[in-house]
């Protein structure tokens, strides 16, 4: 089951936030940092910036 496969970045991002989804806990990078953050450059970094970007919201894990 994929229950998220038909719902845009931004769709997806809405969703957590009405579950009160803490995205500054999270990243959803390939190849993070040696600090544990993203690295902002790669493909999956790319999508989530574009979700956040689409919902007219800054990435709290890019923004500290």
């Amino acid at each position: 089951m994929a229950p998220l496969l038909h719902l845009s970045k931004a769709a997806i991002i809405r969703a957590g936030l009405e579950l009160n989804l803490d995205y500054g806990l999270t990243h959803s990078c390939y190849d993070p940092r040696p600090d544990g953050r993203a690295c902002r450059r790669c493909d999956s970094c790319q999508l989530r910036a574009k979700g956040f970007s689409e919902a007219g919201l800054a990435d709290p894990a890019l923004h500290p």
